[in-house]
């Protein structure tokens, strides 16, 4: 017999005794990323080689932009940080903790970043400027990889 203090009465169905597999997994579960954590390391790497090339027709780089160059718009300036906050950071701590609300957070926030970076690159192409500068299609490239790297984990429930 089995002791109840030793068993977790959520991880087995009572009826059958086998593992659980509906519903969402426990918050203190971690996530067994294989090799896609591969895919969003270079992703991330690929963000910050993005972030020393020019984002606007000015010339700006993409560590300009986030810290408040003169000149540059809003909406660039929002894709960067964003960028920053979840496409580097979110994506580190997330590798290194494996846990499986940063994962939702982190695909989340990596969704809207590369919606934003759509709309900065929509918006250089219709200011006055000579248009996006190649490091912000890079790094819009860049966050839509790690959006579907973290969206396929997220609905993944491994």
């Amino acid at each position: 017999m089995t002791d109840p203090r030793t068993t977790d009465p959520h991880s087995t169905d009572p009826h059958t005794g086998r593992p659980r597999t509906d519903g969402p997994p426990p918050r203190d579960a971690r996530v067994d990323f294989g090799a896609g954590a591969l895919v969003a390391a270079v992703a991330v790497l690929v963000l910050l080689l993005a972030a020393v090339l020019p984002w606007t027709g000015l010339g700006a780089s993409g560590w300009e932009v986030v810290l408040g160059r003169p000149g540059v718009t809003v909406l660039p300036r929002l894709f960067g940080t964003l960028a920053v906050v979840f496409g580097v950071v979110g994506t580190a701590v997330t590798l290194l903790t494996a846990r499986w609300p940063l994962v939702f957070v982190t695909a989340a926030g990596c969704a809207i970043t590369s919606v934003t970076g759509l709309w900065a690159i929509w918006s250089q192409n219709t200011s006055a400027g000579t248009g996006p500068g190649g490091g912000l299609w890079l790094a819009l490239l860049a966050m839509i990889v790690l959006a579907g790297r973290w969206a396929g984990y997220a609905f993944s429930r491994r």
